[in-house]
């Protein structure tokens, strides 16, 4: 009997419970989805290195999936007290007619298992047909190639899905029988006509709290940017406590401060329905500022890890052509004096003879090999000898935090000898330098500071080097001299060799690159695995004679892993947020509407026609959801554009492609749950 009683109630409610179902599906659907990504491996052909990237992408959702499995629990837990209310009074009626509340609960119980079935079951096909999909889009963005097709199921998923759901819906179940149980027979029945109070009566106290809300706010974004989220320190820690006050203070002073700001001006206050609408959303954040506030917060994490994740993504994957234009390239950090004697050749070139004596052929599968030694001037108190002299005056050409710049101005310049840098200008195609004996060249392709050298070099920087004044020459050039997964060139000085000999100049750091010869491009991988045999942690025969070895394959694959990491966590947390956030206003709207009937029959009856009645609905449903939204892109806004000199450090990022591509996205899912709300709150009325 409670069985059929749950079902006909689950089938009768069905207008409450689509938008409720219909994100449950959805968020079981991205959870089986992303937790599915490792079975993904048996239909892709990847090669060990790519095998570990999986792995970590794996690890990397399965913790993430723990906290987006609280933040579902926390949406269908709080999702569930607004169907509650819609209900109370039905739950009065079972009381009134002699059921007892044991036995409600139960009807509630048996209604919450239907539902969560229901869910699991479509949420689960979805997710199940859909990750054949994302296989299709990891190889794609992994750029392998599949496997012949075969149909992908991860029982570990599964299982992992159906367990976590299982404890939400439990505690859902646990939480309704605990409400009814509490709850008097009075206070259900007339649950719909409680009146809610205003929490600011006052309108000069809320202005002051209004105030103090921008005020809170805008502190905390001039200290966020000033700190450039570069350091966890005392601005980064109070920029966020600040923005949380501030977006709980303007929520709390807007409920009492809205309606009094537009009844100022009369003749917009009392046209059309206006009246009635802005005392509904005044009353709506009265009673929601707590919610309110989370939802804003909420939605601006979501925006800001869709724009900065595929800001990010794209960024990893960028100009890689310009930072590969070697095959393979050894790194040898040596940070010594300088020791050079006449006629000694280059520690590079030391670097390969030691891999060939230990067994390491290079020379006969390489079309050409470039050694390259970087050189500065070690424990100088010279200010000309760091590149003061080039960010003095330019800080605003570089898109770092003031702090950071000043803690830029003392790190110490950087020099290649020309004849290095033409010989490698050389093997990569490029047309030579030549520079004057009063010349000096700037390499440098870091994106936060790469205006800053263009300016000194437009201004005709001068700088004293070995006794004379020399100036730069006519541009800068931005040519990646080692392989590297972005570009890494902060600012090197090309100067003719003597310069550097009579400066006695120590040893920074040795590149060694090879070009393999056109019959050799497959050397790569043979080469990683000579190696890990030689210098691997399960050889412990020798040490390797350079710090870090970096294919142009590996360079490459690793972009490609670290994009694809990075893109489904973005969309992973986004989506989730997003919904909820979506989710909650929505079902807070049709809660609100279904108790306001009784209003839109009083103004139906003093005259307003249907068409009044749908606009002054579709104007409550955009301003609400437009409310949280408006602070939120503010706070997004600042939050990426600050994130956005963090990820410069990986390569030039297109703000404007990522912003858009995000605000496509929310449109898309909010557009959707707002339009799905309005259509529900007309079948009510009808």
């Amino acid at each position: 009997m409670y069985s059929k009683i749950a079902l006909s109630n689950v089938k009768k409610s069905v207008r409450d419970y689509t938008i409720y179902f219909l994100t449950l599906t959805f968020g079981i659907c991205l959870f089986y989805m992303f937790n599915s990504i490792h079975s993904q491996q048996a239909v892709l052909k990847i090669n060990e290195d790519q095998r570990g990237m999986m792995e970590l992408l794996q690890m990397m959702i399965s913790g993430i999936s723990i906290f987006i499995a609280v933040i579902l629990g926390l949406l269908i837990v709080y999702a569930n007290q607004f169907l509650m209310k819609r209900r109370h009074k039905e739950m009065g009626i079972y009381l009134l007619l002699g059921m007892e509340k044991k036995q409600v609960s139960k009807i509630l119980v048996i209604e919450t298992l239907f539902i969560g079935i229901f869910a699991l079951i479509a949420g689960l096909a979805a997710g199940i047909f859909l990750s054949q999909g994302l296989a299709v889009l990891t190889a794609k963005m992994f750029v392998v190639k599949m496997k012949e097709f075969q149909f992908v199921f991860s029982m570990s998923a599964f299982g992992q899905t159906i367990l976590y759901f299982a404890v939400i819906f439990l505690i859902v179940m646990i939480f309704n029988g605990i409400s009814i149980s509490k709850c008097k027979l009075i206070d259900l029945l007339n649950s719909a006509k409680k009146n809610q109070k205003l929490k600011v009566k006052n309108l000069w106290l809320s202005f002051i709290l209004f105030v103090i809300s921008i005020a809170c706010i805008g502190t905390a974004y001039h200290f966020i940017k000033n700190n450039g989220m570069m350091q966890i320190d005392t601005e980064f820690k109070m920029s966020i406590l600040l923005g949380i006050v501030g977006t709980f203070l303007f929520f709390l002073s807007l409920s009492g401060f809205l309606l009094r700001l537009a009844k100022s001006n009369k003749t917009f206050y009392y046209r059309g329905l206006n009246m009635f609408i802005l005392r509904q959303i005044n009353s709506k954040i009265t009673t929601t500022f707590v919610s309110m506030t989370m939802l804003c917060l909420m939605m601006f994490l979501a925006i800001s890890a869709f724009a900065t994740g595929m800001g990010m993504a794209a960024t990893v994957k960028g100009n890689l052509s310009e930072t590969t234009l070697f095959d393979y390239s050894f790194y040898k950090y040596n940070y010594r004096n300088y020791k050079a004697e006449k006629g000694e050749e280059s520690d590079s070139m030391f670097l390969l003879k030691q891999l060939e004596k230990d067994g390491i052929d290079i020379s006969s599968h390489a079309k050409n090999i470039t050694p390259i030694d970087i050189y500065f001037q070690p424990n100088s108190k010279d200010s000309y000898m760091t590149i003061r002299p080039f960010l003095s005056g330019r800080e605003e050409l570089s898109a770092f935090p003031k702090k950071q710049i000043e803690e830029a101005k003392d790190m110490p310049l950087v020099y290649i000898k020309l004849s290095d840098y033409n010989r490698f200008l050389k093997n990569v195609g490029k047309k030579q330098l030549k520079l004057a004996e009063n010349e000096y060249a700037v390499s440098c392709n870091y994106d936060n500071i790469e205006e800053v050298y263009k300016d000194a070099v437009k201004d005709q920087q001068k700088l004293i080097l070995d006794g004379k004044t020399m100036k730069p020459y006519k541009n800068i050039l931005s040519y990646g001299y080692m392989n590297s997964p972005s570009q890494m060139d902060a600012g090197t000085l090309i100067v003719n060799d003597k310069v550097i000999e009579n400066m006695k100049l120590g040893v920074y750091t040795n590149y060694l690159s090879i070009n393999w010869k056109d019959s050799e491009k497959g050397y790569s991988e043979k080469l990683d695995k000579q190696l890990k045999s030689i210098y691997g942690k399960n050889s412990s025969k020798k040490k390797a004679p350079y710090n870090t070895a970096v294919s142009k394959r590996g360079v490459y694959e690793q972009s490609a892993g670290l994009s694809t990491i990075i893109t489904y966590i973005a969309i992973y947390i986004g989506t989730v947020f997003l919904i909820t956030c979506a989710a909650v206003l929505a079902l807070q709207q049709l809660s609100e509407n279904a108790d306001n009937i009784p209003k839109y029959r009083m103004l139906r009856k003093i005259g307003a026609d249907s068409r009044m009645i749908r606009g002054s609905i579709k104007a409550q449903i955009i301003i609400y959801f437009l409310i949280p939204l408006s602070l939120a892109l503010v706070h997004s806004y600042v939050g990426i554009t600050t994130a956005s000199n963090v990820i410069s450090t990986l390569g030039h990022m297109n703000i404007a492609d990522a912003v858009i591509k995000s605000l496509i996205t929310v449109l898309v899912v909010y557009g959707g749950y707002m339009i799905a709300t309005y259509a529900g709150s007309k079948s009510m009325l009808k």
